[in-house]
C-alpha cells in the first residue's frame, strides 16, 4: 500500500510542526488500548508522519523569518515525491524525560516504521535553507503511546536506537492489525 500518493502541502501547526496526516481510507488507527510489557498504552486518535518536530520548527521559524519559512519550506516540499510505504517493522520506544521540576517521568511508544524516500532530501534541503547538516528523523508512524499524548519525537537514527526498548510483533497487540 502507498501512502501519500500525492500529499497536499499539510501547513505548519500551531506548535511549528510539520505533519504529513494520513488518510482513514489509508490505514486506520486503533481503535482500544492494549498492554504490552506491563505497560498500558493508549491509541493515538489519528495518524501522521512528522516532517518537522517542535524544535527543528521553531529553529526554521526563528532563522528564516515568519514571512521567508513557509514559502521556502513549502517550496521544498512540493519538489518532492512523497510516496511512501509501511514497513510492518513494529517498536516499542522508552525515553526519560526531565521535567522542570527536577523529576523524571518514562514515556513510550508504540511506532511502525515507514518507507519515505523524501524525508532524507528534505532534511538535506531544510540544513541548506539554515545553513547546517541535519540529522534525518526515521519516518515512523505513532500508534500508541503510554505516558504522554503527544508521543516521543524521534529527531535521528541514533535516538532511534536508544530509544528502541524492544521489536513488537503484530500478534502482541491486542487488536489484529493489517500489514
Amino acid at each position: 500500500m502507498t501512502l501519500f500518493a500525492d500529499p497536499t502541502w499539510p501547513d505548519w501547526s500551531p506548535d511549528k510542526t510539520l505533519v504529513l496526516p494520513i488518510a482513514l481510507e489509508e490505514w486506520k488507527p486503533p481503535l482500544a488500548s492494549i498492554e504490552l510489557d506491563r505497560i498500558e498504552f493508549e491509541p493515538k486518535s489519528e495518524l501522521h508522519v512528522t516532517l518537522v518536530g517542535k524544535a527543528l520548527g521553531r529553529q526554521i521559524h526563528e532563522t528564516l523569518g515568519e514571512r521567508f519559512h513557509t514559502c521556502a519550506v513549502r517550496a521544498a516540499f512540493e519538489s518532492l515525491d512523497w510516496r511512501s510505504e509501511r514497513t510492518g517493522e513494529l517498536l516499542r520506544l522508552e525515553k526519560t524525560l526531565r521535567l522542570k521540576s527536577g523529576e523524571s517521568r518514562v514515556v513510550g511508544a508504540i511506532i511502525e516504521r515507514v518507507t519515505m524516500p523524501a524525508m532524507a532530501k528534505f532534511h538535506h534541503a531544510l540544513g541548506d535553507l539554515l545553513g547546517r547538516k541535519l540529522p534525518v528523523p526515521p519516518p515512523h508512524v505513532t500508534l500508541y503511546t503510554a505516558g504522554r499524548e503527544d508521543g516521543i519525537g524521534v529527531p535521528s537514527l541514533a535516538k532511534l536506537r536508544a530509544w528502541t526498548a524492544r521489536r513488537v510483533r503484530f500478534d502482541e497487540l491486542s487488536e489484529p492489525m493489517v500489514c
